[in-house]
């Protein structure tokens, strides 16, 4: 990575020096992409020698083609992204990849997470990486809490490192290895139930598949499964690839078979098979995980989302929200914690600010991922209440608690009574919460989500 950045970097000396940098590495990305295609990859090889020369008007063409921003020349952006995964999560980029990736995007601030620990060799390679590319590293640990019946995340970011020897010394610190070994526990719980999922799709929903779209899907191995894993942590995500992968074929060939038939076909079967061929299009890994893998469809598997008993749920599945800010707390004095909204609404976000006390420093209060698959409708509504405490206007915070009291008097949940108790709890102690956030206020984090086939810029 450092003989190719510096290689980039001095191949020219137009007045867009960074900007051509980046268009070269893209082409490369896609003369590597274009393995076997010769005619392709003789154009891209083409491309190439066109933008060695760093023309403006070229390097600018080629940024259009490839949808990437010009930045300054100056490297002065502000452009970032708080939550990317690389291949030891849920993503398919190495952490080098993954950081030569946002250099050609124009990237100049990253936060990586990692799910319940992070492994030192993935830390020194992606710090290492980011060093080379001029890209500020953060990594943090997304870590689950046990809150009102249910799992919800939260994202440590531990700070204040001189170098990333500093960093990796953190981490083999004796209290942190010990966490992050409860980590690893945690992660092989969550893996034993992809697997399962694994077998309760194969014992009914692949059969369910080859009926509706006449494949012949065969059952699938876990140990194959993990090999599609290979150095990340298995995931729903991973599964519903893995699933995609193997049927593609399938569909690829009924396909063929539809448009062989079609050019014959009445007019009524023609829309009967333009239907089948968009059902089959919008069969894709993100389908397959709403219609299949969620654990409403899989009812004999426990819900890993909900608390249960046994000696098989690790300790740090177990914790309630401010249990687990002490915890981390005690591991290192500097840090950032903050709370990923999904599926919470302002009461939830409210109750555990006032129960953390302060130790809850940000609120994701943009994630791509769920904006695209419409869950955030809720936002607003956060946001609001993060801006009345960021402002000390206790009239405000007031008449916010007061309404979310209110709507929940004439609501069905099952736990009603507690939470008006709890929320007549802090209405009462509104200076309380204020004081944690008075000399630091209440900060958002902006990510994507990515799984490392695509950053996003903000």
């Amino acid at each position: 990575l450092r003989a190719l950045h510096d290689e980039v970097m001095n191949i020219t000396h137009s007045s867009l020096r960074r900007n051509t940098a980046r268009v070269l590495l893209q082409i490369m990305k896609e003369l590597v992409r274009a393995e076997g295609n010769h005619a392709r990859q003789l154009e891209l090889a083409h491309d190439f020698r066109m933008a060695v020369s760093g023309k403006p008007r070229l390097i600018r063409q080629e940024l259009r083609r490839y949808h990437l921003l010009e930045m300054p020349e100056e490297w002065n952006q502000v452009a970032f992204d708080d939550h990317v995964h690389d291949a030891n999560t849920k993503g398919r980029k190495t952490p080098t990849h993954l950081i030569m990736d946002a250099w050609i995007k124009g990237i100049r601030r990253l936060t990586v997470i990692y799910y319940n620990y992070v492994p030192p060799e993935a830390a020194s390679e992606l710090l290492e990486a980011g060093d080379i590319m001029g890209i500020t590293i953060r990594i943090g640990v997304s870590v689950g809490a046990q809150f009102r019946g249910r799992n919800i995340r939260f994202i440590w970011v531990p700070r204040g490192f001189y170098n990333a020897r500093d960093f990796l010394s953190f981490l083999a610190d004796p209290p942190v290895r010990a966490f992050m070994d409860e980590g690893r526990q945690v992660s092989e719980y969550q893996r034993s139930y992809v697997l399962a999922v694994l077998q309760e799709f194969n014992l009914r929903h692949r059969l369910t598949i080859n009926e509706a779209f006449g494949t012949a899907l065969e059952r699938l191995e876990s140990t194959d499964f993990q090999s599609f894993v290979a150095g990340g942590q298995a995931s729903i995500l991973h599964l519903s690839e893995f699933i995609h992968t193997r049927l593609m074929p399938f569909m690829e060939t009924r396909m063929v078979e539809l448009r062989s038939l079609y050019a014959e076909a009445k007019p009524d079967e023609r829309r009967q098979m333009e239907e089948f061929a968009a059902k089959m299009h919008e069969l894709d890994s993100e389908a397959i995980v709403e219609q299949y893998l969620r654990p409403v469809h899989n009812p004999s598997l426990p819900d890993p989302n909900i608390l249960r008993d046994g000696a098989d749920v690790p300790l740090l599945l177990r914790l309630a929200p401010h249990e687990l800010m002490l915890k981390l707390d005690q591991l290192h004095t500097g840090y950032r914690i903050c709370l990923n909204l999904s599926d919470l609404h302002v009461e939830d976000v409210l109750e555990m600010l006032y129960d953390c006390r302060g130790m809850i420093t940000h609120l994701e209060i943009f994630n791509l991922k769920d904006h695209v698959a419409g869950k955030t409708s809720h936002y607003g509504e956060i946001s609001e209440l993060q801006m009345a405490i960021n402002e000390g206007n206790v009239i405000t915070l007031k008449r916010l608690i007061r309404n979310i009291r209110q709507r929940l008097e004439h609501s069905e949940h099952p736990d009603r009574e507690d939470r008006i108790a709890k929320l007549t709890e802090v209405l009462c102690n509104i200076p309380a919460l204020q004081s944690h956030y008075r000399a630091v206020p209440l900060g958002a984090y902006i990510g994507s989500a990515s799984t490392g086939r695509t950053l996003h810029r903000y």
